[in-house]
């Protein structure tokens, strides 16, 4: 339920997307799905379906593509029937470097095809459609106001699926996670899937150091940092 965009600067949707893929905001009876972009959240979404379906569980799924990427502070304050007490928050993470390589050639790859600099690159920015500029620490920090308890880290997708979600959605979870061992929301631009050919090791301590917010959450969900 993150949206790519500063608190003070929001930004149009994806561009032509809304007719062509399935809204990934997910509210079921115990917890709610909040999708953050680029960590394969549009395929955990259709497994949390699937699993539902076959346990007969009815979910509540969003399909205003205005409210895709919400946070649940924001989710509040834009549908006051919405209410995620004694509810489990669960969502999508990943590497820091990984999800701004993904980012900014996201970017360059749908129009107006922006392509971020070097610099912006070592401090963890990116343009958004509208041209505005963007850094990962904003999408962490919109966090804060109503915090995630569960994570599903893109590099493991499928086990962090059942581990997360099968005491909620029960058997079908494991069926359902084999969707996920093949990411399929790839990023349309084919790039260099390698860190050493980005970042120098010290651009990469530069990079963390620049977004302390997403350091310190990458520190509590993983255990440490990416190192070269």
């Amino acid at each position: 339920m993150l949206r790519g965009y500063s608190a003070a600067q929001p930004v149009s949707k994806v561009g032509g997307q809304a007719a062509q893929v399935e809204a990934p905001v997910i509210i079921g009876q115990s917890f709610v799905w909040m999708h953050f972009p680029k960590t394969g959240g549009h395929t955990v979404a259709s497994a949390i379906r699937e699993a539902a379906r076959s346990r007969g569980e009815r979910l509540l799924d969003t399909r205003d593509p205005d409210h895709w990427h919400d946070s649940v502070e924001e989710r509040l304050r834009e549908d006051r029937s919405f209410d995620p007490s004694d509810k489990v928050v669960i969502s999508g993470f990943r590497r820091l470097p990984w999800w701004i390589l993904s980012r900014v050639h996201y970017e360059a790859a749908r129009p107006p095809h922006r392509c971020a600099s070097r610099a912006m690159l070592c401090q963890g920015e990116y343009y958004e459609q509208d041209g505005s500029v963007n850094q990962a620490d904003a999408q962490v920090a919109r966090l804060a106001g109503h915090p995630v308890e569960r994570w599903i880290r893109l590099e493991h997708l499928a086990e962090d699926f059942v581990a997360q979600f099968e005491g909620l959605l029960g058997p079908p979870v494991r069926r359902a996670a084999r969707r996920l061992r093949k990411v399929v929301n790839p990023t349309a631009l084919d790039y260099l899937k390698s860190l050493e050919f980005y970042f120098t090791a010290t651009e990469l301590e530069g990079l963390y150091a620049a977004n302390p917010a997403w350091a310190e959450m990458e520190r509590q969900v993983y255990g440490d940092l990416l190192r070269l």
